[in-house]
């Protein structure tokens, strides 16, 4: 099965001063840049826009483009973080020709 690297883009949406709190609390925890089998959420101080990359294994690019937003849905829903605007772009790394010189 193909391996696909899944770039997750969205923005919080108006969090309230208690929910600012823990995103600036735990802002050293989400500054990592890289894909993972788990995934990475990353963010910035200004708390608008996120990002979530993961690594997924599946047949259909559409499969797991939303598997990828329903995991970044689950990690925000379980901690309580409002957002909106949940977007995916998948890139199918078996297709990727490495150029040598």
């Amino acid at each position: 099965m193909p391996t696909y690297r899944v770039l997750v883009n969205g923005k919080f949406d108006h969090p309230d001063a208690g929910t600012r709190a823990r995103l600036l609390a735990e802002l050293d925890q989400h500054q990592a840049i890289g894909f993972t089998d788990d995934g990475l959420l990353t963010y910035s101080a200004h708390l608008g826009a996120f990002t979530f990359r993961v690594t997924l294994v599946g047949e259909e690019e559409r499969d797991v483009l939303e598997e990828a937003e329903l995991k970044v849905m689950e990690l925000l829903d379980a901690k309580g973080y409002p957002y909106r605007d949940v977007a995916g772009k998948a890139t199918c790394m078996d297709d990727i020709k490495i150029r040598r010189r």
